[in-house]
């Protein structure tokens, strides 16, 4: 099976139509399979119920596009839980849709209380950067890895409010998971961004302190202020500094598969097809100039 290099999106349900208007952007597709799915909640009877018309839908791409999967539901900084459940389920997609390449965030939504989950906060909190997390979060994802037989990668979140007296910086925690669990590293460089700009960083700084051997693809994405905070919200086209920003750091990429642009369903129609088209042809054309351009049919 050869693994996809280039070029990807993210799917949403509004971008349907754009596959046959400009299929020649693209040469992977990524997933959220979450989507896919209604959960009604572990240990439930027959608690995975399928969506027809997405599932027809991505079986149909997924026989044009290499496809990728991009998970939101395992949780890895929940303590002392693992959804075994949700594995399980992982594994039974990934043999209906040979994904090439497996990815979820440094983060955790799922609330604990006993032995199953009392609540979904619907958002992607930080986790500390401390020892003790990091050995659990690795843990878990050498158990994926084990049960998935293809690479897997960890992506560096977002955060809106920072965790005082951490043992080590976000760099060194990501660098520290990557060695010690074996997985790659998904850097998304407009969460670097929004962090960036909310925390009053530089991002070049936050990107030279990573091992960048470890990133095996490349997140992109616009967002808009609100409150005086600005979001990923995936919004729109990406920020000049977010281009900026890959095209100094992809060349440093060594073990790079890919960059995917991100946009949400709700935005689409503000945005519109030419734009998003717009943006993935500016992807290629910094992809084609610090690497080597791989077509995948």
């Amino acid at each position: 099976m050869n693994t996809p290099t280039g070029i990807g999106m993210i799917y949403n349900i509004a971008l349907n139509p754009y596959f046959d208007l400009h299929p020649d952007t693209l040469n992977y597709i990524e997933l959220t399979p979450d989507i896919l799915l209604q959960d009604k909640g572990p240990g439930q009877p027959g608690r995975f119920i399928q969506v027809a018309k997405e599932w027809e839908m991505i079986r149909s791409l997924a026989q044009r596009w290499p496809m990728v999967a991009h998970h939101i539901g395992f949780s890895l900084g929940s303590a002392d839980y693992f959804d075994q459940e949700y594995l399980d389920n992982v594994l039974r997609l990934h043999e209906e849709f040979g994904f090439h390449w497996h990815s979820d965030h440094l983060s955790y939504s799922k609330l604990i209380q006993g032995e199953t989950p009392e609540y979904n906060t619907c958002l992607a909190l930080p986790v500390p950067y401390d020892n003790e997390s990091l050995e659990m979060i690795a843990a878990k994802i050498r158990l994926i890895r084990e049960a998935v037989g293809t690479p897997f990668f960890i992506e560096n979140n977002v955060y809106f409010t920072e965790i005082p007296d951490e043992e080590l910086t976000e760099p060194e925690f990501l660098k520290n998971l990557c060695r010690e669990s074996g997985c790659g590293l998904l850097l998304d460089l407009h969460n670097v961004y929004v962090n960036s700009r909310n925390f009053g960083f530089n991002p070049y700084d936050f990107v030279d302190a990573l091992d960048l051997g470890t990133v095996q693809e490349i997140h992109i994405a616009g967002g808009n202020e609100a409150a005086g905070i600005y979001l990923d919200s995936h919004s729109g086209p990406c920020p000049e500094e977010v281009w900026q920003l890959l095209d100094y750091v992809l060349p440093r990429c060594t073990q790079i598969r890919g960059i995917t642009f991100e946009v949400d369903e709700s935005y689409i129609p503000e945005v519109g097809f030419e734009s998003v088209a717009s943006q993935l042809n500016k992807a290629r054309n910094i992809w084609n100039k610090h690497k080597t351009p791989q077509h995948v049919a």
